[in-house]
């Protein structure tokens, strides 16, 4: 996470916008609600701001490959195999790593689209 970035959530938690800096975090790392929330409170106690164990290159190589196949959900489960978390913040995690690497999102991904993801995601869980 660049320093800009942190002066951003630093000045949030200053201004008393404590939740507004646990979304911004989750918006840069991709990380769940819980890890975003300590790593604020961590940030606010006065510890050295955690840096986030989201960056895994390997990750982003396999999800970008099947983002190119035209894989979304597939890497979307790839996604929250690895890190865990909820299915919207996988999700918004693989659409911002294809969109820094230069691959479109599909269009028509609404909440039908999330209800046919959430649905094969929860098969595959079952199996």
């Amino acid at each position: 996470m660049n320093e800009s970035i942190k002066n951003e959530i630093r000045n949030l938690l200053a201004s008393g916008r404590k939740i507004d800096a646990i979304k911004r975090y989750r918006e840069e790392t991709g990380t769940g609600l819980a890890e975003a929330k300590d790593a604020v409170e961590s940030m606010e106690a006065g510890r050295s701001f955690p840096e986030a164990q989201k960056d895994d290159t390997e990750l982003t190589d396999q999800v970008i490959g099947l983002l190119g196949r035209g894989e979304k959900i597939e890497a979307v489960k790839l996604y929250r195999n690895k890190i865990g978390g909820g299915l919207k913040e996988a999700k918004e995690a693989v659409e911002r790593i294809g969109e820094q690497n230069g691959i479109p999102s599909t269009s028509g991904s609404g909440c039908l689209g999330i209800f046919v993801l959430f649905a094969i995601v929860a098969a595959g869980l079952s199996l």
